[in-house]
């Protein structure tokens, strides 16, 4: 506690009180965001559940939580118990492209999962996602559609139905 502490002193409130406002719309954005889809809003501050509820609202398993929570740690571990440069920065470059791929994968997935389907949105929400999940959200407008994960498209299903036909 006292290291935290150390650190904490050494950034100010300058810096504390904006990271301390940035945590608060992140927990009200995800807790308004389960509200709408069904889900419990307590999960948002629960580390390990919040992530397992936010995969389900785009209808991927529970295991999945492992791409999302294990990559970065190891990232961090690479980092900085790698003693070669050459060698931190490659396993660190290994392990976040897939792991940002990944994510940027998730987040369109919930873009589709409330029917939105153009770029414009799947880079706001990328970008800006911590603010994107509160529009979704706190936004009246915005409408849960249902998981999109491992869903054909309608064009889709109907082209197979029609070459079984």
């Amino acid at each position: 506690m006292e290291a935290i502490i150390e650190v904490a002193s050494k950034f100010g409130i300058g810096v504390l009180v904006p990271l301390a406002c940035l945590a608060f719309v992140g927990i009200l954005a995800q807790w308004s965001l389960y509200d709408k889809c069904g889900l419990p809003g307590i999960d948002c501050v629960i580390p390990v559940k919040n992530v397992i509820t936010f995969l389900k609202i785009m209808g991927r398993p529970a295991s999945h939580s492992l791409f999302v929570i294990l990559p970065p740690p190891l990232i961090a571990l690479a980092l900085l118990f790698l003693e070669n440069p050459a060698l931190q920065y490659g396993a660190a470059a290994l392990l976040f492209i897939p792991w940002a791929y990944f994510m940027i994968k998730v987040y369109i997935e919930l873009c589709q999962s409330f029917g939105h389907y153009k770029l414009l949105d799947y880079a706001l929400c990328v970008t800006f996602n911590g603010f994107y999940v509160l529009h979704l959200g706190l936004s009246y407008n915005e409408k849960y559609k249902g998981p999109v994960y491992n869903q054909k498209s309608d064009k889709e299903a109907s082209t197979v139905e029609g070459q079984l036909a």
